[in-house]
């Protein structure tokens, strides 16, 4: 650590949280340990927090413990959970922490969620929008293989296409303007809709890291388009 805390120094630790609350969509679980707010260390009560957080005005980054692994995820409100105190004697993985390896607030950091489904290739949903969906839609559709969503637009323009160019042309302009403003709602549906499921929302300075950090919490971990080395899966 580059800071001493101290032994009398607490830590907040999740000990449940209520369903539909904030930190229940952060996809944040029961025993997590909130460690810092902004690269700060945190170290008051959870009624210290929830005001910390209630009275933000934009996004501060929230530094969470889970199984070993530190992470960071957004957040711009009161979490709704119960938390209890623990000792800093209880967190052995902080003895070899160093916030600045862990967070630097002056790069620029994107929301990432990961999607998982059992035997196929996890997806990571960069939550920043594409301007390729916005200009071409159908190549985004084919770059996040929405294979369905990709046939029936092509069916779409080709019908506008046969009737009139101008026809065309104007719906064109429409589902660009459409998924363009929706393209994260629409990676959403169709990821669910195939069976997915939201598993972790974190921070990220890149996909690469975000990448290495859903490998850190599942080493069998794979993507689509990885920067990794092929997951080892044992027999």
């Amino acid at each position: 650590m580059t800071e001493d805390l101290g032994i009398e120094k607490k830590f907040l630790k999740i000990k449940s949280i209520r369903t539909s609350s904030y930190a229940f969509v952060l996809k944040l679980k029961e025993e997590d340990i909130i460690i810092a707010i902004d690269g700060v260390f945190f170290n008051k009560s959870y009624e210290d927090l929830s005001k910390e957080l209630k009275d933000i005005k934009e996004k501060k980054i929230l530094t969470i413990l889970r199984d070993g692994v530190f992470f960071n995820t957004f957040v711009d409100g009161s979490l709704g959970v119960i938390c209890e105190e623990i000792s800093i004697k209880q967190i052995e993985e902080l003895k070899e922490f160093n916030m600045q390896d862990n967070l630097d607030l002056d790069l620029d950091y994107k929301h990432f969620e990961l999607f998982k489904k059992p035997q196929n290739p996890s997806i990571l949903l960069n939550t920043f929008p594409s301007i390729l969906a916005s200009l071409a839609p159908p190549l985004w559709m084919l770059q996040n293989r929405l294979w369905t969503f990709l046939g029936i637009s092509i069916v779409f323009y080709l019908v506008l296409l046969m009737i009139s160019p101008w026809l065309f042309f104007i719906g064109w302009i429409l589902k660009s303007w459409y998924v363009g403003n929706s393209q994260i709602d629409i990676l959403r549906f169709f990821y669910r809709l195939n069976n997915y499921r939201l598993n972790l929302i974190f921070c990220a300075i890149h996909e690469k890291e975000a990448q290495q950090l859903a490998r850190k919490f599942d080493n069998t971990v794979d993507f689509h388009y990885s920067y990794l080395e092929p997951a080892v899966i044992e027999d």
